[in-house]
C-alpha cells in the first residue's frame, strides 16, 4: 500500500467496516471488524468511524516521506485507530 491519498480517504470513509485493513492486507481482522460492528448492533463501528476519520487526517496530513516510515505502525494501528 503505497497510495497515501488513497488509503487517508479510504480509511475516513470506510474505516468502520474495515477497508483500510483490507487494503492493508489484514483480511482477517478486516472480517471481525465487520463482524463486530453487527454484532455490537454498530457500537463499534460508530467508534471506528470516529477514530478512522482522525486517522485519516493524519495520514493525508503526512508527507509522503513520513507515511513511507510510519507505514508499519499505521498500519498495526488501523484496527483499533491508534
Amino acid at each position: 500500500m503505497d497510495n497515501r491519498i488513497l488509503f487517508g480517504i479510504m480509511t475516513i470513509i470506510f474505516n468502520s467496516v474495515g477497508v483500510p485493513c483490507f487494503m492493508a492486507g489484514k483480511t482477517k481482522t478486516g472480517v471481525l471488524r465487520i463482524v463486530l460492528a453487527f454484532v455490537t448492533c454498530g457500537v463499534i463501528g460508530f467508534i471506528n468511524e470516529i477514530m478512522g476519520i482522525v486517522q485519516g487526517i493524519k495520514i493525508l496530513c503526512m508527507s509522503d516521506e513520513e507515511f513511507a516510515e510510519k507505514k508499519e505502525t499505521l498500519f498495526m494501528g488501523v484496527p483499533s485507530g491508534k
